[in-house]
């Protein structure tokens, strides 16, 4: 069974973040500037993290042709974000969730992993509302730029 929900009901819970240069970032602010992918990843520099970033680095432009912006959230530091996003040429935002307090109000954490974030895509469109969610069961899995985009482009405009 697929974990996976569309739905325009439920509002994203707002945040506010510390990016990569230790600049905040918030939920609201982003969203002025398109809708929103919200890739929540267990760590920097892990094998499956890496690979899933780096895919959606690839596919950055046809993610933006489709009104979508990214950004990534984990609970490594401002630091580690800085030479990950660096070492790979990540061309957005990734932000500090250190007690995963975010993770958790997203529903992004997981009983099989005692708690731990899990590796989660989130869409936010721009009034707020969640169009898609999608949390892995394992650490091993992700969502691929192909399906994605297959997803957004069914998605409804908002």
């Amino acid at each position: 069974m697929e974990d996976s929900q569309k739905t325009t009901a439920k509002k994203a819970p707002e945040f506010t973040l510390s990016d990569e240069t230790g600049e905040p970032r918030s939920l609201s602010q982003l969203l002025q500037h398109g809708s929103l992918m919200i890739v929540f990843y267990p760590g920097d520099f892990t094998p499956v993290c890496t690979r899933q970033l780096c895919n959606y680095r690839d596919d950055i432009k046809t993610f933006s042709e489709q009104g979508i912006q990214i950004v990534g959230i984990s609970g490594n530091s401002p630091e580690s974000h800085a030479k990950f996003k660096k070492q790979y040429g990540l061309p957005f935002p990734l932000l500090t969730d250190l007690n995963n307090l975010v993770a958790r109000d997203y529903g992004c954490t997981s009983k099989l992993l005692f708690g731990a974030v899990s590796r989660a895509i989130i869409i936010v469109a721009t009034d707020g509302s969640i169009l898609y969610k999608h949390v892995e069961a394992t650490p091993l899995t992700r969502r691929k730029s192909d399906e994605l985009l297959q997803i957004i482009k069914a998605l409804p405009r908002a």
